[in-house]
């Protein structure tokens, strides 16, 4: 299985998509490895590469999102970075009738593998992680102040909801023991 048989079909959209947004037509390839992610978009040479377990209605939804990351690649001044989900990969987004949140493809297994909440020291934002290395700092605050704290190890869906709550808020984990603690502001 080097593409899938729809991929004739999502190369046309491709090519579709960029005649009508005055884009590069970038190189599409297909990938048996990308089994945990859907895509990737690279800068040099203009690549996307999909994932070749995809069903098509989800190559087509990652084909756009990832055209997204390629056209702020092309479109961004010299030297300077744009963040990857930032307000100008929205807007392409948008124009390119991709979805902006990075949810998981419908069909996709419910992910129950274990994560970890972490904290800034510095200024308190929080931070889920699969796999947590040493020396993790929250790239704002800078290595000094802004060193990650664990805080909770629990499942993914619980850790996240934790992440995104209000601080004031503290939810229940099943599983970690008691409550979140709250981090002051």
């Amino acid at each position: 299985m080097t593409s899938p048989l729809y991929a004739a079909n999502v190369a046309a959209l491709l090519d579709r998509l960029c005649a009508e947004h005055g884009l590069a037509v970038p190189c599409l390839e297909w990938s048996q490895r990308m089994r945990r992610s859907l895509g990737r978009a690279f800068s040099r040479p203009p690549t996307i590469r999909l994932s070749a377990w995809l069903d098509e209605e989800q190559a087509s939804a990652t084909l756009r999102h990832e055209l997204a990351h390629v056209a702020v690649y092309a479109q961004a001044k010299k030297g300077r970075k744009e963040a990857p989900h930032g307000p100008l990969w929205r807007e392409w987004c948008e124009r390119l009738g991709a979805s902006a949140a990075r949810d998981p493809p419908a069909n996709a297994a419910p992910s129950s593998a274990a994560a970890t909440g972490l904290v800034c020291d510095a200024c308190g934002q929080r931070f889920v992680r699969r796999r947590v290395i040493r020396g993790l700092y929250h790239g704002d605050c800078g290595p000094r102040r802004g060193r990650l704290r664990r805080v909770l190890r629990g499942d993914y869906a619980e850790v996240t909801r934790w992440a995104n709550a209000p601080r004031e808020e503290q939810l229940a984990l099943p599983g970690v023991g008691g409550a979140a603690p709250s981090v002051p502001a």
